[in-house]
Parts: structure tokens; C-alpha cells; sequence
């Protein structure tokens, strides 16, 4: 039915279909159109329901079900196919192996996660990677037999049985010894671990690597009629039914050009090569570039076009006049074929009327939209001066920052205390394994909270560059999300007896904090306090004394971010 409406088919009425299905299903960015197979959607559509089956325990529905069909199994286990069952049933079983790939425990006190059989770090079990015979004894231990009273991870337990890289992710997971709340399952495809159909979509279907996704990007955000995109993606896919096209297909007789007996109708003929086309070309055409466009064979000829970054005289970009005028010289084309040659325009009526409707189309495309909507326009920016600021009076200054090689990859944090007058009060460094950027900087933040609250400060005004994590941390986030734990630890030291602002700064402003996050990669893993800075970050603690500032390009419409009391 999918490729019925897409090709414009009827019962009794057989059309061209043009592109292969397998290639229309790929993703646009890929060189394809992006519809979804329907097999894989309705798959991922049944995940969703098993995982709704799994995670909203409390609805009629699903008590229902568990007490009918789930003979006592828990999580995953449960979507077994029993016998007997319902459709709706055997219909979410099949979506087992969908949950499977893409489910994985969230620690929270680690005592309901097995540290070996259960998916916490990789979404297989980290049996499957050990290195060593892991005794049945040793598989039913917990995440939580794992770490210390404090949370600190006890690496002699399993540094020897794993692979290095596998002991870096396993040191930067956030374990609270201290917390009530049970280690539950969360969706990893997704950034905040809530389960989408999207995201599922995309988990089940390979994703291709296609060298020219820059073209196919460009040719679905070009600035024209939708159809005009649609024509310029059969085009460079090499699918337009051009007689020599047809001829291939045997549907017709010959696969000359119905201008030019003799020759071929090819892509490339037709739209540039043939009378009509090659008079509006070259008129419109610089002499610099006219060597190169007539000598270019399709394939480079297309994209360096459409790659182009110069505009026309209406202001019209060249990617999206190039398109508009290739489109509407088909379009000519098809006029000459189906209604003959009187009705087609010649190559000045047509050059005429290209250049009208390509700009009237601009004018259109920047007109205002008649609904009132948000806009994508940039945001308007003005040069600032941005530098570290001390901390007001009676308050001491924490600055707190996260470092990741990779994202995720090598990961660190590092922070500094200054009073009033900038001068050192205490720092830290903190090698954490291998971590995203955004889970660097809440472990920074976290430590951070730590020393301030070790020497004595009531009254910590805490900066960091990252927007997101100042979002994390005063959202009522999800209990699902991967970054939980760590968000509510952070949250339970903010709402100890003192006063604690957290604020945002530009990293010109975090440059000490920066520095040490970059640095704490020379450390052994774990947490290091500072008594005095460590050699070669004087200079920057001394700019930061004396107020040295740097320009940087801020959005003018915005207002800095409030600083939130805790």
C-alpha cells in the first residue's frame, strides 16, 4: 500500500516504480526518502507495549496481565510466550528481543542488579567479556558488593577478571549506598532512558554510512516547493524516467532525445545538454565557472552545484535557483513529450519564464508566514568582556568543570574554592574512567560540593559552563534517567544547612576549572584533593586576581542565567 501511494498506483492502473523500495526506506540523510518499513515500525510499536506492560505496574491493564499470562516472572522474563495466551500477548513477546537490546539497569543502591549476568554497563552481561572463569558463587553478587559504604568502587574485585576499557565505564556509574530507591530498568536508545518508538525504529534498522549524506542534506533543506526537492533526490539517485531510462525498462521503443534524434536521453542530456537546456545555461553561467559545468559528468556536476555557497541577483541562493530551473526544464521537457512540440516554450520563452517563477517563488519562500510561529532565525549576538568574577562578600567561589576525550571517552573533573580576593582555599582532580562530557560535569559538580563542605564554607557560590548540567540538576528529572543517581546525590548536598548558589558561566570565566579537568587525566582513577595549585596554573589564578577578560560572542537577547538558591 506504501509503495502503491508513493508511486501514485491504482487498481487496473500500473505505474513506474522508479526507485527500489529498500532504497526509499533508508533515512533522508542517507539518500533515501525515509518511510518506514511497516514491519520494523509495527515492531517497534509492540516494544512499546511491552514496555509499558514492564514499567506502568500500577494500571488495571497491566495488573491484569501480569496476573493472567506472567506465572510470577519480573521485568523481561515476563514477556515469555505462555501457552494459551492472548494475541495482544504473543504479540509483545515478539518485541522481547527489541527490549532486550535496548533495555539495561539504572544503579541506584546496586542491591537488585547482578553485578556479572545483568546489562548495567554494555547491554550484554559482563560474563560474556570477562577474561576469566567467573564462579557461580560470584555471579549472584550485586552491584552493591562491589563498592564501599561511601559509594567508592572496589577495583581489586574485578580489575583482574575484565578488560581495561570495560573497567573505565564501570568506574564512572554512580552507586548511592545511602538511598532506599532500587536499581530499575531504562531505555538506553533514548538520551533521558524513556522508551520512544523512534528510538526503538532506529535501534532495529541498520543505519547506513553514506559518504555524500552532506548532498542529500543539503537537497532536503533547500529553500524550494517540496516537489522540487523530491525531483532533485530522483535526480541524483539517478531516477528520473528520461526515454533512455524507459527504454532500459522496455517500456519505450526508443531512448533518444525527442529534440535531438541520434542521441541518448540521459540525466545529464536533458538537463543540460540539450538545445534548450545548454541556451539557458550558458547565459546564466559566469565565464569563470562555464569550463567546469559543461565538462563535469553528472555525478560532479550535480553536487558541485548544489554544494555552492554564492546566490544569484534576486538574492536567491545557487543551490536552490540551480534546482528550480533544472525542475522546470524537465518540466518543459514533459510538455514537448506528452502534448507536442507547439505546446512546449522555446529556449528564450523558457529562460524568460524560469527567471519569473524562480523569483517569485524567493519572494514567497521570505515572506512572513501567516500564522504566527517560532522562527528558526539566529539569534542576533554582541561582543562581551568574560572573565572570572569574585564571589560576594562572605562567600566563597567554587568553580567546577568536566572534560571527556571522546564523548564518551577518557573523562575527568576538576574544580578550585577561592575566596573573595581569588586566592587558592582548596581544589580537586578526578580521574573518572570513561564518561560522557555532560556525566563529567555533574561528577564535578558533585566533588565540588564535597570540598566546600569539608573546609568549612556555608555559603558557596558554585559556577560552571555547562547550561545542561545547571538543567539536570533543577529539573524534577525521571527516576529512569541513566543520570538518576548521580542527580539525586547532588540534590541531597545542596539541601544540607547552608546557603548554595549555582550559577552559569562562559568557560573564559572557568578557565582554573577547565585546566584541572584536562589535568586530572595524569591522575590514578579516583578523587584527589589540592591543598595548593598544582604547577603551571599560577598564571591563570593570577589573570583571574588582577581581572584579565576575553571578547566572546554572547546572544544579546538572552539575559544570563538566574542563579539558583539551594
Amino acid at each position: 500500500m506504501n509503495r502503491d501511494f508513493v508511486w501514485a498506483e491504482e487498481e487496473n492502473k500500473n505505474k513506474m516504480h522508479l526507485v527500489a523500495w529498500d532504497k526509499m526506506t533508508v533515512p533522508k540523510k542517507h539518500g533515501g526518502v525515509g518511510i518506514r518499513p511497516t514491519r520494523q515500525a509495527n515492531l517497534a510499536m509492540l516494544a512499546k507495549g511491552g514496555w509499558r506492560l514492564i514499567k506502568e505496574k500500577e494500571t488495571l491493564w497491566s495488573q491484569i496481565m501480569h496476573a493472567k499470562y506472567g506465572r510470577q516472572r519480573e521485568n523481561l522474563d515476563i514477556l515469555g510466550n505462555s501457552q494459551g495466551s492472548s494475541f495482544t500477548w504473543k504479540s509483545f513477546s515478539k518485541a522481547v528481543d527489541v527490549l532486550k537490546q535496548g533495555c539495561a539497569w539504572n544503579i541506584k543502591n546496586g542491591k537488585r542488579t547482578k553485578f556479572w549476568l545483568d546489562p548495567w554497563v554494555l547491554q550484554g552481561s559482563l560474563k560474556e567479556v570477562a577474561t576469566m572463569h567467573i564462579a557461580e558463587d560470584v555471579e549472584q553478587m550485586t552491584v552493591a558488593d562491589y563498592v564501599t559504604a561511601d559509594g567508592t568502587w572496589r577495583t581489586d574485585m574485578f580489575e583482574a577478571l575484565l578488560p581495561t576499557e570495560i573497567c573505565q565505564k564501570i568506574l564512572s556509574v554512580a552507586v548511592d549506598t545511602l538511598s532506599s530507591e532500587e536499581d530499575t530498568l531504562f531505555w538506553t536508545a533514548s538520551p533521558d532512558g524513556k522508551f520512544s518508538t523512534k528510538s526503538a525504529f532506529n535501534l532495529i534498522t541498520p543505519q547506513p554510512q553514506d559518504p555524500d549524506e552532506k548532498l542529500w542534506r543539503t537537497i532536503w533543506r533547500l529553500p524550494v516547493p517540496e516537489r522540487v526537492r523530491v525531483f532533485m533526490w530522483q535526480t541524483c539517485t539517478g531516477k528520473i524516467a528520461t526515454n533512455s531510462l524507459r527504454f532500459h525498462r522496455k517500456v519505450a521503443a526508443s531512448p533518444c532525445c525527442p529534440r535531438c534524434p541520434g542521441s541518448p536521453e540521459t540525466i545529464l542530456h536533458t538537463l543540460r545538454d540539450c538545445p534548450p537546456a545548454t541556451f539557458f545555461w550558458l547565459r546564466q553561467t559566469a565565464g569563470l565557472h562555464q569550463q567546469d559545468f559543461f565538462t563535469l559528468d553528472q555525478g560532479d556536476w550535480l553536487s558541485s552545484n548544489l554544494l555552492r555557497t554564492d546566490t544569484v541577483a534576486t538574492g536567491m541562493t545557487w543551490p536552490a535557483f540551480f534546482s528550480t530551473a533544472l525542475w522546470l526544464i524537465w518540466k518543459n521537457r514533459c510538455v514537448l513529450c506528452m502534448q507536442g512540440s507547439g505546446a512546449a516554450l522555446t529556449p528564450p520563452s523558457l529562460e524568460h519564464s524560469i527567471l519569473a517563477k524562480t523569483k517569485m517563488w524567493h519572494n514567497a519562500w521570505l515572506a512572513p508566514p501567516l500564522l504566527p510561529c517560532k522562527g528558526n532565525r539566529p539569534a542576533d549576538r554582541v561582543e562581551k568582556e568574560v572573565g572570572w568574577k569574585p564571589p560576594t562578600e562572605g562567600w566563597i567561589m567554587l568553580n567546577t568543570d568536566g572534560a571527556s576525550n571522546g564523548n564518551p571517552g577518557p573523562a575527568g573533573a576538576g574544580g578550585v574554592l577561592r575566596d573573595q580576593m581569588g586566592h587558592w582555599v582548596a581544589g580537586f582532580v578526578a580521574n573518572l574512567g570513561t564518561a560522557t562530557a555532560i556525566l563529567s560535569e555533574l561528577w564535578g559538580i558533585s566533588f565540588g560540593l564535597d570540598i566546600a563542605w569539608k573546609h568549612g564554607g556555608r555559603a558557596i557560590q558554585i559556577q560552571t559552563d555547562s547550561q545542561l548540567a545547571l538543567q539536570l540538576i533543577e529539573a524534577r528529572h525521571d527516576p529512569i534517567h541513566p543520570y538518576a543517581t548521580l542527580l539525586s546525590a547532588i540534590r541531597r548536598k545542596l539541601n544540607r544547612d547552608w546557603l548554595v548558589r549555582l550559577t552559569h558561566t562562559y568557560r573564559e570565566g572557568n578557565r582554573v576549572a577547565d585546566w584541572l579537568s584536562k589535568h586530572s587525566l595524569v591522575y590514578p582513577y579516583g578523587m584527589h584533593e589540592l591543598t595548593s595549585p598544582p604547577p603551571g596554573i599560577n598564571s591563570l589564578i593570577r589573570d583571574d586576581m588582577m581581572g584579565i577578560t576575553s571578547t566572546r560572542r554572547v546572544v544579546a537577547t538572552s539575559s544570563s542565567p538566574l542563579p539558583t538558591s539551594m
